[in-house]
């Protein structure tokens, strides 16, 4: 997986440059800095906003189906909103975006509603404008969710939540310069970056979570950050076909800076008219700090750790795979685990309940987590 990042991550700052270098001799960029040396030199003010709008709900049920089937159900909303404001040498932009989307699919009449999107993030930059491609940024960035998330139905039932409400929440702080060459590509690059990892939530911060340690409820790091914006209306010259593709990179100056973390977002929507639209969302985001829980194809049945016969544990410090209850909590090390009860014999295949209570515990590790969403619903746009 380290290898197939570092490809990704370096496709991706390719097409990067690769843009940049093209869109800075486009007869676009002329315009733009045409208009820029005007509005430099002017005391008028510029707004341009622009704001999209969409809800979506999808229904499934069956009664006496003879074929069989899944009963299913879902909402899904979702906000962006930008907001850029110009003045002489002042260059104000604002990107707001909110999403939140729940499902619930079952055999029966019987099932949970669980979270399948929840996001808040909220960008305010900062310019001070100049006669070049180059403006000066203080860039604010604060990403967090909405509400509890859950892996599993079986999580769900036994109230074992993966995040919360500001748990975590990513506040980011930049010092750079900020490219414009256009009015659709922005490049921020800010080499005085600070970005903390903060969890309010105590049970998460107890057990160690989106790289912290057990106990701990906040982390700070220092490093580069990297945030490529491009947005354009009618991509192609295709009509009522709007993109937006937000790319951000983070490298920890200290800490693995070999690691480098990556939020990619790509939003392609076409409207057939002013309410209704056809929209693809895709996310791709790797960061090594966050230790995701690995399961089976079925997405049930987690993967336990393992090791060769007759090895001490490093985790447990014994040769077992499990750990009882008072060692978990006083353990330093982050671990998801999951309950069971172990038989008198000790045998840890067994399930059976007249045995002493213990833990398995549940492999994890970083990886590259995707996520792609089509939507057909109601759209505005403004």
């Amino acid at each position: 997986m380290r290898f197939e990042l570092k490809n990704l991550v370096f496709f991706i700052s390719f097409n990067i440059f690769f843009i940049v270098s093209i869109a800075q001799n486009s007869q676009e960029n002329i315009d733009y800095m045409e208009q820029k040396e005007i509005e430099l030199t002017n005391d008028s003010s510029y707004w341009d906003n622009h704001s999209v709008f969409y809800f979506g709900f999808n229904r499934l049920r069956l009664y006496n189906w003879a074929a069989g089937g899944m009963n299913y159900s879902e909402l899904h909303g979702l906000a962006n909103l930008r907001f850029d404001y110009r003045h002489n040498k002042f260059h104000w932009n604002n990107f707001i975006n909110v999403q939140f989307g729940v499902i619930k699919s079952s055999f029966g009449n019987d099932g949970l509603w669980l979270k399948n999107d929840d996001l808040i993030e909220l960008r305010s930059k900062f310019s001070r404008r100049t006669n070049h491609l180059w403006d000066y940024s203080i860039l604010i960035d604060v990403r967090t969710q909405f509400t509890y998330g859950y892996y599993t139905e079986i999580d769900r039932i036994n109230n074992n939540y993966m995040d919360n409400f500001l748990s975590p929440i990513y506040p980011i702080v930049g010092l750079g310069f900020d490219y414009h060459a256009s009015n659709h590509l922005t490049v921020d690059v800010s080499p005085f970056t600070v970005k903390s990892t903060i969890v309010k939530d105590d049970s998460l911060s107890k057990i160690g979570v989106f790289g912290l340690q057990p106990g701990q409820n906040y982390r700070t790091e220092a490093g580069l950050y990297v945030n490529l914006l491009y947005i354009h209306d009618s991509i192609f010259n295709i009509k009522n076909l709007h993109f937006m593709s937000d790319i951000t990179l983070f490298g920890n100056y200290l800490e693995s800076p070999g690691n480098v973390d990556l939020v990619a977002e790509f939003l392609t929507s076409y409207h057939f008219n002013d309410f209704f639209s056809l929209t693809f969302q895709g996310w791709l985001i790797y960061d090594h700090d966050i230790k995701i829980p690995k399961y089976n194809k079925n997405g049930v049945d987690p993967v336990y750790l393992t090791r060769p016969e007759g090895q001490i544990d490093p985790i447990t410090g014994d040769n077992n795979y499990w750990i009882e209850y008072s060692d978990y909590l006083n353990s330093n090390q982050s671990f998801n685990v999951q309950s069971y009860y172990l038989d008198i014999n000790g045998d840890n295949q067994s399930l059976q309940e007249d045995g002493e209570w213990g833990y398995k515990i549940i492999k994890t590790g970083p990886a590259l987590q995707f996520m792609e969403y089509w939507m057909l619903g109601i759209s505005f746009t403004f």
